[in-house]
């Protein structure tokens, strides 16, 4: 796999608590790795991809949002793999 740089992630979590989104956040990257594992980076010039609206239900754990957002995020970004 290629690097993926993001240099900014915009997250509206409106309906998750704050603790549970800071949560999320301090998982997310290890989340994402896991999601692009064996993935192929889609190579393409993008100031702004929306990985779209996600519809997780707020009861969520954190590290079930995490998993959620990242997976997201490797669909949007990256093809093959799991």
């Amino acid at each position: 796999m290629k690097k993926l740089s993001i240099e900014r992630l915009d997250l509206d979590l409106r309906g998750i608590s704050p603790a549970t989104a800071r949560s999320a956040a301090r998982v997310l990257g290890p989340a994402l790795a896991q999601a692009l594992a064996g993935r192929r980076l889609i190579e393409r010039p993008a100031a702004h991809i929306d990985a779209g609206h996600s519809g997780i239900e707020p009861a969520h754990d954190s590290t079930r949002l995490a998993s959620h957002i990242a997976r997201q995020i490797a669909a949007k970004t990256s093809a093959g793999g799991s």
